[in-house]
């Protein structure tokens, strides 16, 4: 079962069942007890438990923990089905074979029973708390046994008949207290377990305390006198569900539902009670009938309750909401930040303001107004009075007026909004000023007007050309330094397209296209004509601006004059061709100097080897030595002109394609498998990424360098080479470490030079090429390479490829 299909969320799971090996073994467990107890109440040991305890728990399980309550159900049908009340030591393979099978098929059941019950539930309860209301709680009570009860007693009846634990007489009446046993299971455990385990079973203590107690010893007593004798006072009960149904919470109600089924339960299998009947199984199917009854009623109308408690809380809430927003809303009208609102008679006498107004009075004027006190009376400068008095004499004829002042007090800018006041009559009773202060706006309008200062500045002197057109790129506005630039002034060019500096006969400008296209154009480069007739490269930026409707208005666009730049590209472009053909003719030269060179050197060896071979080894020993220097060097010279051809061949691999380093690396290793072998040398290689380079130069690079190491390494310590490689922004970091003698730090920049040795010939072999082969490899993918290493202690041959 997958998790979405388990209202997990919505109980409170102890820390210690969250562990699902914990869990499996409580579930298991428990499973155990209540089926335990349940089969103790099947009196005729060849039919099923009518009340089955244990179902109620199963599904209840589920809904909770989800899927690790599965096993540990499968667990406990399992054993309760074949070793529960069973005698361990009389068992033998006979039953084993005869009850394990059936065993095996129930204890599935159960676990598909929960699965479809627990999805059945979730799906139709749309996720929510399964007793948050009546129409959940059928669901649960409901659907829930329905589902459950009709797959657990189908598969367990079908498994017992084909046992041949029944026969097809017993199978109606067997398969009818099997559903109704689970289904009761289901009626009284499921709920207790669900109210008393969810997130806020111990948050709400709303009920009185000793209202509680009386209760439950009412309860109790009451239970003695319905069950303890034979006389059918049982709907006396029904009294005692509804006080708690309306007194308490549901959790409260779930664990008097199971109080008096216990009493009913014991009662009635004692032969006892309201329900006893002639055979002990058809009088517990009666109780459970009614304890069916009860529970669904009781927990229907506790979860239509619940329902109406929460809406009224939510009504509340939203009623205490709206006075905060009343209270706000008149706060906002009272005193509204930087507006100054008042109201005034024909008279000129004060009908209202707020305390903004009240404040600026003060401040401007240092009157103290009051309601009915005359705006004569109040404003001290004459000319503010005359230019008030004129603008209410308008409003009280009917117009709205506004005016912008400036109060030199404190050198503010305060937007008047005078509007007359109507009654029903439609009669104009006064007038009403709504002062806004605009300070900030005539701040940022004074900003905004030096801003276009300096814009025209720039825009009249920059040697760039600022232009505008139209969507179609007609010019509208050009910058005066189009003069200079193409030699038109900007009123030869407004009104015309911009096609028409191109120099060819094109009518459409592809610049212009390109920006209705993708509205924004960066440095686009294109051939314009000068009114001379001079042609001229210019690079053009520009953008679609758009109206506040949002629809395309005009384009601003700037051209910069780059033939200057084009030229001297050219010319680079030139030179570089140039040094190109330099460097393919130097490589060739090599090339060809190292491979002539064998021919001359194998002759000499060869000659060297043979008048060594003829001449007597006795007859002269300075001959024979001297031949010795022949042959060595020689040798020395043939391994210098492979090196020099093997350098000169770097690149000459054009193509580039993906490449795996961890197959690189392989390859490498491979090639160098016997020196490898033969010193013992342990390589660790990292995950390494896939790169773009030459596959070949990369293989040669890895293997000197490994070669490299194997070759310096201790006498005296096993040699340990890793191969490791991160990402460090847009390149490919690699490192090749080994524990090897190390390098001194004078030496680190010399080893890349070519046919730069710095030990001994005689103690380490080689001609000095390897780490020069590899910066050149390196460099070839445009990247570094650089060491880092302690004299006696090892190396660390870092290099770079982009990624």
């Amino acid at each position: 079962m997958k998790p979405n299909n388990s209202l997990t969320p919505l109980y409170s799971i102890p820390s210690i069942l969250r562990s699902s090996p914990i869990a499996v073994l409580v579930v298991a467990t428990l499973y155990i007890l209540l089926a335990k107890i349940s089969f103790s109440l099947t009196i005729d040991t060849s039919t099923v438990s009518p009340i089955f305890l244990a179902s109620g728990f199963a599904f209840a399980s589920t809904l909770i923990l989800g899927r690790n309550a599965l096993i540990g159900i499968w667990i406990g049908s399992l054993y309760s089905n074949t070793l529960l009340n069973k005698d361990i030591a009389s068992l033998d393979k006979t039953f084993f074979l005869n009850h394990l099978p059936t065993a095996f098929f129930i204890s599935i059941g159960s676990v598909i029973a929960s699965i479809i019950a627990t999805i059945l539930v979730v799906r139709l309860c749309k996720k929510e708390y399964p007793l948050n209301n009546g129409k959940n709680v059928l669901t649960l009570l409901i659907l829930g046994p329905i589902a459950y009860s009709t797959i657990t007693s189908l598969i367990g009846v079908t498994s017992f008949f084909l046992n041949d634990s029944i026969t097809a007489e017993q199978f109606w009446y067997t398969y009818k207290t099997w559903w109704l046993g689970d289904a009761i299971g289901i009626i009284l455990i499921t709920p207790f377990m669900l109210s008393w385990f969810s997130k806020d079973s111990f948050n709400k203590n709303n009920f009185n305390s000793l209202e509680l107690t009386l209760y439950g010893l009412t309860t109790i007593l009451l239970c003695f006198g319905v069950f303890f004798q034979h006389t059918d006072l049982k709907y006396l009960i029904l009294p005692l569900l509804f006080w708690s149904v309306y007194r308490f919470e549901i959790q409260i109600t779930t664990l008097i539902i199971i109080i008096i089924s216990l009493f009913a339960i014991i009662t009635t299998a004692q032969g006892i009670g309201p329900f006893n009947e002639e055979y002990i199984n058809d009088s517990i199917l009666f109780l459970d009938l009614f304890l069916s009854v009860i529970s669904i009623c009781s927990l229907f109308l506790a979860g239509i309750i619940s329902e109406r408690k929460r809406a009224d809380d939510l009504i509340k809430k939203n009623e205490k909401d709206l006075r905060k927003n009343q209270i706000l809303l008149e706060s906002t009208l009272e005193s509204p930040k930087d507006i100054s609102i008042y109201s005034l008679g024909l008279n000129y006498e004060y009908l209202s303001f707020n305390s903004l107004h009240r404040h600026n009075m003060k401040i401007m004027n240092g009157v103290d107004i009051e309601l009915g006190i005359k705006l004569q009376d109040c404003l001290i400068n004459k000319d503010e009075l005359e230019e008030s008095m004129a603008v209410l004499t308008k409003v009280f004829s009917g117009e709205s007026i506004t005016t912008i002042r400036n109060f030199e007090a404190n050198n503010t800018f305060w937007e008047l909004r005078t509007s007359p006041i109507v009654n029903q009559n439609n009669e104009i009773i006064g007038a009403t000023v709504i002062s806004t202060n605009i300070t900030e706006k005539m701040k940022a309008e004074e900003n905004l007007r030096k801003s276009e200062e300096k814009y025209r500045n720039i825009f009249e002197n920059i040697p760039d050309v600022i232009f505008q057109t139209d969507i179609n790129g007609i010019f509208t506005d050009l910058s005066p330094s189009i003069e200079e630039f193409c030699g038109y002034t900007a009123n030869e060019l407004i009104g015309k397209p911009t096609s028409f500096l191109q120099p060819d006969d094109e009518k459409n400008d592809i610049a212009i296209i390109l920006i209705n296209e993708n509205l924004i154009l960066n440095n686009y480069e294109k051939l314009i004509k000068t009114k001379s007739g001079a042609i001229k490269h210019i690079s053009l930026s520009g953008k679609m601006i758009f109206d506040k409707n949002g629809v395309p208005h005009h384009i601003d666009a700037i051209a910069r004059d780059i033939t200057q730049r084009k030229e001297n590209e050219k010319e680079i472009a030139i030179q570089n061709q140039k040094l190109q053909i330099q460097n393919k003719e130097l490589e060739q030269f090599a090339y060809i100097t190292s491979h002539d060179l064998q021919e001359p050197l194998l002759t000499l060896k060869c000659f060297s080897e043979l008048i060594k071979a003829d001449f007597p080894k006795d007859a002269n020993e300075n001959i024979n030595q001297y031949l010795d220097f022949i042959l060595e060097s020689s040798d020395r010279m043939q391994k210098l002109v492979k090196g020099l051809l093997d350098y000169s061949r770097i690149g000459s691999q054009i193509e580039i394609t993906k490449v795996d380093c961890n197959e690189i690396v392989n390859d490498a290793i491979s090639t160098l498998s016997n020196s490898i072998q033969k010193t013992e040398t342990q390589i660790i290689i990292g995950e390494l990424p896939k790169v773009e380079g030459h596959s070949i130069e990369l293989i040669q690079l890895f293997q000197n360098l490994i070669e490299n190491a194997i070759k310096f390494r201790k006498n005296e310590t096993p040699l340990t080479i890793s191969i490791t490689a991160k990402q460090i922004e847009d390149n490919w970091q690699f490192a090749v470490e080994d524990n090897g003698i190390g390098i001194e730090k004078q030496n680190k920049e010399k080893i890349f030079i070519i046919f730069k040795r710095l030990n001994n010939r005689d103690e380490y072999t080689g001609i000095g090429i390897g780490l020069a082969i590899c910066k050149k490899i390196v460099a070839l993918h445009r990247g570094t390479i650089w060491i880092e290493s302690t004299f006696g202690q090892g190396t660390i041959v870092y290099f770079t490829i982009p990624k």
